[in-house]
Order: structure tokens, then C-alpha cells, then sequence
């Protein structure tokens, strides 16, 4: 048949005559005369499409194709619209369809026969078809490489608890063509994991493999399963693996006075009470309730109080269902609660049991704290402000299982500042358990540390303290005098500070006075009688109180120009200074002004002399002149009338000697005066000084006059 083809065919031409394309999907290539197109299926019966292109190139003005034949494998198959006519640049296309059948190579060619003028001739294609086929075995744990089907088995050896063992599953790609494993899955219990999984949509090449592992961790004593699949393109496998877990497990029991109690491992074994240097006995019972033999490698026990007795020798092996018991033996060394570990194999139980004996322990709490201390300790205070009061509670304790007695609780001080408060009645038994409080005070009255001895019974504490600096003293104030004042007056003084004050405050006020005339007045002070009077300001309050109760002081404020002032200082009843560095302080001002004459009388009177004495003051202390005038009686004539006196220097000298420093500005002066004449007057006046009615004195200097005082000379 080949050759009768060729021979009506005849002689083949170049095969540039046509421009051939072969397409299957997205990939495109160009075939020459007698060139391959390979198709490429997914699986077995999995049918893949090309398309062949022919256009023509030739030199006459069409060409004719007669016939398309396909010969081969039957897998291929085609279609074309021969006989047809094709114009310079035309195409056909001839679809083709490749259905594998098997995986194997699949081969076959295309004959195309044509006619270009009077010449025949035919182009020929060769197919080639290529499929992938998948095989899967698995290689269990120390095994060999077993065929794995759809629907197929892997079975896991029996495996100890929280061991691995791992199964290899293998895809093969037996075929001709590249295929795709599309995804790996498992599911079923979780002793079961797939690792290494190979990502999804993995392409494996003719001949080669992909491969996963199944782990198999038991968590059980029982048998377990899962399903695993491979999804293939149009195709899954799936199968499933199974296994089992071994152990040796044990319960356990305590045996007591009654029925036996059951026990899990940490759980406590609880030994039964026992008088310090007695003892008290507990049985543990345990069984193998596991599916394989056990092997128990140790058996001990830890802590002072307890002991192992009439254990089994180690290692000990017990098959399933088999048991063993041991006795554990309890001697408290000590009052309390003691605890200790027993093991048996892997398991653990903790013991415990209570030694029955007094404990007496001690504590102080503080600021929500509370510290244990013991005998000959130290019992710690936070530093306390003097003036304030700290406090802490101390709490006596039986932490032990039998009753004792607390008899005395007292200080070794009472003057350290130390209290105790709150005291319980003595004597006091303390139950087991029980405990007592009592309340130490602290209240300093000095900055610095402080200590006593607390004693309780027999046990004593070192009480240990500091007083620190008390509060700042806050602002204060004075009231009632301010600003100028006059002379001899006698203006009142009060301090009050800005906020209570939490201590008792012990102060002095004292007097300063700075003259205007570098003279001091002795006279300046306040009522009674000094410079310096003493204040109490009471806790809690602000205002100062001086003697007697009195609420504000007063003082006297002399007769020479200057300044007074008044500074305060402050001391608690320890002995703290409060005093600021530069206290506030009230200033008074006497202003300099003119002479104040105080009075003017007749001291003497004869014939023909008259003797005035003046008594007054000069803030300045100076005084320039004495101005008199006369004023006649009623019908006589004086030819003088006024007279003023130039006094200066005798003033002067007064001022500036020692006698006058007692009486700041004050003075007294005696002026006698002689008068002449004749009397010419009325009958009723018989001598030279009767024609004077009265005389009117004031006095000056540089500052101003003072006021006029009337002397009456003629009655």
C-alpha cells in the first residue's frame, strides 16, 4: 500500500512550496517536509488537539491539495476539507486528535498529496504522541518496596508511645510524557503526619519519581488509622495506613485504716499526722494495666522525714496485669508540714504529712507589707517625720499543730519614743494556727535614729527608727501695727502663720531699732519691759499666743525717729530649728517730724522773775528755738510781747550727753526769766511780774513747730 502511495504520488518537491505550523494549546512551531510534531497527553484516554497549517508559497497562481491521509497508530486522528484549492498566500488547516491508548510511544505520519500546474506531488508529517502513566509503591519501616493501588494498605509495626517510624510513598512516571501530580492529602487521627509533601501541580518527567513520607508518632495504647490520596489529572488513588501504639501503663492506690484510695501521678500522697520523733505508715499499691510488658528501672524516695520500706528490688518487670506494693514511712524531725517526692519508673508522687509540735513565728507589717523576723531580729520602721507617728503591726504566730502561751509583751524604753498599743490580754494561748496583734508606735520627737527592745516572753527585737526633719514651717504674717507709727504709743503686734502646722512651735519675737539719729531709745520695747518676748504657736493651729493667753503683744514705740522691727524665730519641742534663713520680719516707721511739746508750767514766780519748765520731745532730737508770748493783764501794758529764744546748742549738748540716752528725744527745761520796769498800770498790780497775764510757749526746729501750750502767770 506504501508503495502504490508513492508511485500515484510521484516525485516530492521543495518543501518551501508550503509555510507549515503545527499548534497544540499555547505552544506554536514550524515544521519542514518530513518533520515531527509531537503531541503531548495527560493521561491514558485523556484526548489532546493540534492543528496543522499549511500555506502556500509556490509560484504558480494556486495549487490544489487532493488528499490528506494519516498512517500509523489508529491513536491519531484527523480532519481535513480535501480536495480543495489553495491561491498564492493561502492556508488550510487540518485539525488532528491524539487519544492515547497506552503510555507507550505513539507514532504515525501525515501524507498530503497537492497539484501545482502540471506537476504532483505530496508533504509528509510525522506525529508523535506521548503519554505519562503513574505506578505508586511504598516502602514501610525495615521493609522492602511494596506496589501501592488504589484502595491499598500501609500498615505500621506496633510502635512505643511518643516513638516515630516513617513509610516512603513513591510515584513513579512510567510513561512516554511529563505528567502532573496534581495534590498530596491526608487526614485521619493525628498520630498520622505527611511531610515532605512536593509542592501541588508538580510535573514529573518520563521515568522519573516524586516521593513523600508518612510519620507515624503513637499517643495511645490502641490501634489508629487515616486516609491518604493522590489526585492525578482526571484520576486519584487512595489509600489508607494504620498502626498502633504499645505501652506499659500502671494505676495506683493508697492503702490505708480504710478503703483503698485511689492515686495518680504528681498527685499527693498524704502520710498521716504524727508527734514530732513518731511516725505514721502509708502502703502504695501499682499494676501494669498497659498492652506490653513493663520495666519500672528505679524505685526511690526523697525528703528527711520520709522512708522507703519493704519496696521491690529494681529493675522490676511486670507483664500486663502484674502488680507490686511498697510501704512509705513517716518521721517528722520537726513541727510543721513536711513534704518530700516518691518515684516509681517514670511517675512521680509528691508526700506530705504534718509534724505535731508548737511554732512560734514572728512578723511586722508595714505599709501594706509584712515581713517575717526572728528571734534577735530586727523590727525596721520607715522614717517618720518628727511630730508624726508611725505605726506597724506585730503579729505573734503558731504555725505548729499544738497550742502554746504568750505571757509578756513590753519595751525595754519607754522614752525612745517607742509605744505599744492595742495589746491583747496576758496571757494568751495560741491555738494551732492562731495568732495574735499588737500595734508599735513610733513617735519622734528629735531627727535622727532611735532604737529599744521589743521583748515577747523570751524572744526580743531590736526596734529600729528614724525621726526625719518635720514639714517646712509655712509662710506666716503679722497683723495689728503696720507701716508709721507715732511716738509713745503703744501699738499691738500678732503672728499668724499661712496653714496649721502639725507640731507645737516655740518661738521668740524679737525687737530691733535702727534711729534715724544714730541714737538708740531704751524707752523702744515692747510691754513688758524687754526686746524679746517669748510665743507658743499649739499644734495644729496658726496663731501665736503670748503670755497670759494674749493673742497679740503690744509695744511701746519711744520718741526717736527710726525703724523697729520685729523678727520671729521657731523651734519645735525637740529642739528643731524652723527658723528660715532670712525670716520675714514687721517693720515700724517713727518718721522724723517737728518737736512735741508736752506741757508748760509755772515752776516759780517772785516780784520780777518768772521760771517756766517745759517737758516734750524731739524725734529729731534737736530743738532750735523757744518762742514765747506774752500776754498782758487785763489793763496793763507790756512793752515786750514776744521773745524767742535761739536754744540750739543747748539742746545740742543735751542730746549728746550720756544722761540723755535713757530718755530717747525727751527733755525738760527750765526758763527763767527776769523782767523790768515800772508798773503803770491799774492799782491792782504791785508788781513787774503781775502785769503778765499768761504767757503762750511753743518750741521748733528744722523739721516744724509744735503745737502752742498757755502758761497762766496772773491767777
Amino acid at each position: 500500500m506504501l508503495l502504490a502511495a508513492a508511485a500515484a504520488f510521484g516525485p516530492r518537491l521543495d518543501a518551501q512550496l508550503f509555510n507549515i505550523r503545527f499548534q497544540q494549546g499555547q505552544n506554536v512551531s514550524t515544521i519542514a517536509d518530513t518533520g515531527t510534531a509531537t503531541m503531548a497527553a495527560d493521561a491514558i484516554g485523556a484526548p489532546v488537539s493540534g492543528l496543522l497549517t499549511l500555506q502556500y508559497r509556490g509560484t504558480a497562481a494556486n495549487i490544489s491539495i487532493n488528499t490528506v491521509d494519516v498512517f500509523g497508530s489508529q491513536d491519531f486522528t484527523l480532519t481535513s476539507d480535501a480536495p480543495v484549492t489553495l491561491n498564492l498566500n493561502a492556508t488550510t488547516q487540518i485539525p488532528v486528535r491524539f487519544t492515547p491508548t497506552a503510555s507507550a510511544r505513539a507514532n504515525a505520519r501525515v501524507v498530503i498529496a497537492y497539484q501545482e500546474g502540471r506537476t504532483t506531488g505530496s508533504v509528509t508529517i510525522n506525529l508523535v504522541g506521548v503519554t505519562p502513566e503513574f505506578v505508586f509503591s511504598y516502602t514501610a519501616p525495615q521493609g522492602n518496596a511494596t506496589p501501592l493501588t488504589d484502595g491499598g494498605r500501609i500498615v505500621f509495626p506496633a510502635l512505643a508511645i511518643d516513638q516515630t517510624s516513617s513509610a516512603a510513598v513513591v510515584a513513579l512516571n512510567r510513561g512516554s510524557g511529563a505528567g502532573i501530580v496534581k495534590s498530596i492529602s491526608g487526614s485521619g487521627d493525628a498520630a498520622f503526619q505527611l511531610v515532605n509533601l512536593p509542592l501541588p501541580n508538580v510535573s514529573v518527567d518520563p521515568g522519573q519519581s516524586i516521593r513523600f513520607n508518612i510519620n507515624f508518632t503513637p499517643k495511645l495504647p490502641a490501634p489508629v488509622a487515616g486516609r491518604g490520596s493522590i489526585e492525578l489529572f482526571n484520576s486519584r488513588v487512595g489509600f489508607s495506613y494504620e498502626g498502633s501504639g504499645t505501652q506499659d501503663e500502671y494505676v495506683y492506690e493508697t492503702v490505708g485504716q480504710g478503703a483503698p484510695t485511689p492515686l495518680v501521678p504528681d498527685q499527693v500522697v498524704a502520710l498521716p499526722d504524727a508527734l514530732v520523733g513518731e511516725k505514721s505508715q502509708i502502703v502504695v499499691r501499682f499494676r501494669n494495666t498497659g498492652n506490653v510488658e513493663g520495666n519500672i528501672a528505679a524505685i526511690n524516695i526523697a525528703g528527711t522525714a520520709f522512708t522507703l520500706l519493704e519496696a521491690p528490688f529494681t529493675p522490676l518487670r511486670l507483664a500486663p496485669g502484674a502488680g507490686a506494693s511498697l510501704t512509705v514511712q513517716f518521721t517528722p524531725r520537726e513541727s510543721g508540714r513536711a513534704v518530700g517526692k516518691l518515684r516509681i519508673g517514670n511517675h512521680s508522687f509528691d508526700l506530705g504529712g504534718n509534724g505535731l509540735a508548737p511554732v512560734v513565728t514572728y512578723s511586722f507589717s508595714a505599709g501594706g507589707v509584712t515581713t517575717q523576723v526572728q528571734n534577735s531580729g530586727a523590727v525596721i520602721f520607715a522614717p517618720v517625720t518628727v511630730g508624726a507617728t508611725g505605726r506597724l503591726t506585730f503579729e505573734v504566730a503558731n504555725t505548729g499543730t499544738a497550742p502554746t502561751t504568750v505571757n509578756s509583751v513590753s519595751l525595754a524604753s519607754v522614752t525612745s519614743g517607742f509605744e505599744l498599743a492595742s495589746l491583747p490580754q496576758l496571757p494568751l494561748q495560741l491555738e494551732a494556727g492562731g495568732s495574735t496583734r499588737f500595734t508599735v508606735a513610733f513617735v519622734p520627737t528629735a531627727v535622727g535614729a532611735a532604737t529599744t527592745t521589743l521583748r515577747v516572753d523570751t524572744a526580743t527585737f531590736a526596734l529600729n527608727a528614724t525621726g526625719t526633719q518635720p514639714p517646712p514651717l509655712p509662710g506666716y504674717r503679722f497683723d495689728g501695727a503696720a507701716g508709721n507709727v507715732g511716738p509713745v504709743e503703744q501699738p499691738a503686734v500678732g503672728l499668724v502663720l499661712a496653714q496649721n502646722y502639725p507640731l507645737t512651735l516655740n518661738g521668740t519675737l524679737t525687737m530691733a531699732f535702727n534711729s534715724d539719729v544714730f541714737s538708740n531709745d531704751p524707752t523702744v520695747q515692747f510691754a513688758t519691759g524687754s526686746r524679746a518676748i517669748n510665743f507658743t504657736i499649739p499644734a495644729n493651729t496658726t496663731r501665736a499666743i503670748f503670755a497670759n493667753g494674749a493673742q497679740q503683744v503690744r509695744l511701746q514705740t519711744g520718741t526717736v525717729a527710726g525703724n523697729i522691727t520685729l523678727t520671729p524665730s521657731f523651734v519645735t519641742d525637740g529642739g528643731i530649728v524652723l527658723t528660715p534663713t532670712r525670716p520675714d520680719f514687721l517693720a515700724l516707721t517713727l518718721p522724723s517730724s517737728g518737736p512735741v511739746l508736752l506741757n508748760a508750767g509755772l515752776l516759780s514766780k517772785t516780784a520780777n522773775t518768772i521760771t517756766l519748765q517745759l517737758t516734750g520731745y524731739a524725734p529729731t532730737r534737736s530743738i532750735t528755738q523757744i518762742d514765747l508770748r506774752f500776754t498782758p493783764f487785763s489793763g496793763e501794758n507790756v512793752s515786750t510781747t514776744q521773745l524767742t529764744l535761739n536754744v540750739e546748742s543747748s539742746f545740742q549738748a543735751w542730746y549728746q550727753s550720756t544722761a540723755s540716752q535713757a530718755f530717747g528725744s525727751q527733755f525738760t527745761v527750765t526758763i527763767p526769766l527776769t523782767l523790768a520796769g515800772d508798773v503803770i498800770g491799774t492799782t491792782t498790780t504791785s508788781s513787774v511780774a503781775d502785769t503778765v497775764q499768761s504767757i503762750a510757749v511753743t518750741i521748733g526746729n528744722r523739721n516744724g513747730t509744735s503745737q502752742s501750750r498757755t502758761v497762766p502767770v496772773r491767777q
